[in-house]
């Protein structure tokens, strides 16, 4: 059997570490053997990395859309189970927004945009660092300029040496090389702090993404509350319905009333039971879009109820101004942080730039040792420092200069346009509350009244004073007006949900 890599990359170095030994011990056989233990090293890093690669699928996206759920409990190292879920208890909103947020694939990703932007930190700081290189070269030529070089590089010129032709040199140059930049004009230590500010700008990203994933979260929760509350109340007009058709077949029955009245009962207990599938699919529908946050399937333990309690069903408009409540939009909202970042950065780069009309001042500093043919090793050592003032590039300098200036503008300008775009927000959350507020009263009474006069009409239905027109009627008046009343308290929450997007309440902390 073929061995693995690694293990043929050993059998190489260790043929070629048996032949320089050779060499006896000396300082060349501890040069090579340093050089070939490097390449070594250098070999099984690389074949490292390659044998720890992941496996890429055959296709794109395969895994993606495919979830394998694990009883609780149950989860191996390194998968994914289900939270723990209290015995039969009903599915909150805190258990909903915590999950969400534990499983958001979209604030992975903007957990992984603040690491890239820390190694940018990084990759910047290096900079003020010096640079060592190790190189080892091997040459052999018969042009007279660098043959004669190489003899004179490995203390071999004598004086019966012919420069004209000095025939085929060989050369062996081992390098130890160290430059370092002393001054660059100021742009390394602004290139620094604007990648400081960009990792500034991907951590309000991640607010931002905190902020509207909670308020997501609390709409989808309260739209499947108010699905399941239309299933109850298509379950009770339904139940109306029947109740009306088996008052009706009775009166048929006593011959006080024609076909065509049974009829009609029977086409609107046919529409109750068709509003009653509506309802349940609706709810289906949500419940998917809320395992989709919480990327797991809900258990039927965990149906919550879908009443309010009077403190949760109350809708009570912000206290103060607009105005107010812009001003803390403003001074709260991670997108406001985030542009302020995006300007910090494109100011640093605008001085970064400007740092190119500056001089630059470099030192380098290097070791070589020339051999042709390992026999002796004559040394070199070489100190420089080089100080470049760039003249004239054709307008390049000025021009990346100008256009860090049009990158400043534009995010200026990107600030004020956030600035626009949270106070319309706020103002119409603020109005939305309002409205909210207003139809929970409103149809609060419309579903009383609904309610009295059904029962009214019923009366007089079952006594034969009024028709079943009336009756049907009655009925779809109570029916439209327990539904707006049951859709004005979700919206009252939802409604409410907004306005704390708005006023950026969920970006750092949630409480109720």
């Amino acid at each position: 059997m073929r061995p693995r890599t690694p293990v043929r990359a050993i059998l190489i170095v260790g043929s070629f570490m048996r032949h320089f030994s050779e060499l006896n011990g000396s300082f060349e056989a501890g040069r090579v053997s340093l050089l070939l233990i490097g390449g070594w090293l250098l070999v099984l890093g690389i074949c490292g990395c390659g044998a720890s690669r992941p496996a890429v699928p055959s296709e794109p996206y395969e895994g993606v859309l495919e979830v394998h759920w694990v009883e609780p409990g149950s989860g191996r190292d390194g998968e994914r189970s289900d939270p723990p879920v209290e015995e039969a208890g009903a599915l909150s909103l805190e258990q909903v927004v915590r999950e969400a947020l534990e499983a958001s694939p979209e604030l992975d990703q903007m957990r992984q945009r603040i690491h890239a932007a820390s190694e940018q930190v990084r990759q910047a700081e290096a900079s003020f660092f010096p640079r060592l290189v190790v190189s080892e070269d091997f040459s052999i030529t018969s042009n007279p300029v660098f043959a004669a070089m190489n003899i004179i590089n490995q203390r071999r010129l004598l004086p019966s040496t012919d420069f004209n032709d000095p025939g085929a040199q060989q050369d062996f140059a081992t390098k130890l090389q160290g430059e370092m930049m002393l001054f660059q004009g100021g742009s390394r230590w602004f290139d620094r702090k604007a990648a400081l500010a960009q990792k500034g700008a991907a951590g309000a990203e991640l607010r931002t993404g905190r902020n509207q994933l909670v308020a997501k979260a609390a709409e989808v929760y309260y739209q499947w509350l108010q699905a399941l509350a239309f299933i109850g109340v298509a379950e009770r007009a339904l139940d109306a319905a029947r109740i009306d058709l088996e008052l009706g077949e009775a009166r048929l029955r006593a011959e006080v009333v024609l076909p065509s009245e049974v009829t009609r009962l029977k086409a609107r207990r046919a529409e109750m039971e068709g509003n009653l599938v509506t309802a349940r699919s609706g709810a289906r529908k949500l419940q998917a879009a809320l395992e989709r946050l919480i990327a797991r399937p809900i258990r039927e333990a965990e149906m919550p109820s879908s009443s309010l309690s009077p403190a949760e069903a109350s809708v009570a408009p912000p206290g103060v101004s607009r105005e107010e409540l812009v001003r803390q939009a403003l001074a709260r909202r991670p997108e406001m942080a985030a542009v302020k970042s995006l300007v910090d950065a494109s100011t640093q780069r605008v001085r970064s730039a400007r740092g190119g009309f500056l001089p630059r001042l470099g030192a380098t500093g290097a070791y070589q040792w020339n051999t042709e043919k390992w026999d002796d090793v004559p040394n070199s050592w070489l100190l420089g420092i080089q100080a470049t003032w760039p003249v004239f590039e054709g307008g390049l300098t000025l021009s990346r200069m100008r256009e860090a200036q049009a990158r400043l503008k534009e995010m200026e300008a990107r600030g004020k346009q956030v600035a626009l775009d949270i106070a319309l927000e706020v103002h119409q959350a603020a109005m939305a509350l309002h409205e909210a507020a207003e139809k929970i009263r409103v149809m609060s009474e419309r579903r009383t009244y609904a309610q009295e006069a059904l029962e009214e009409v019923r009366r007089l239905y079952e006594r034969q004073v009024v028709t079943v027109e009336a009756l049907l009627q009655a009925e779809l008046a109570w029916t439209q007006a327990e539904v707006a009343f049951m859709a004005s308290l979700f919206d009252g929450r939802i409604a409410q949900a907004y306005l704390r997007r708005s006023l950026g309440d969920f970006a750092d902390k949630i409480d109720g």
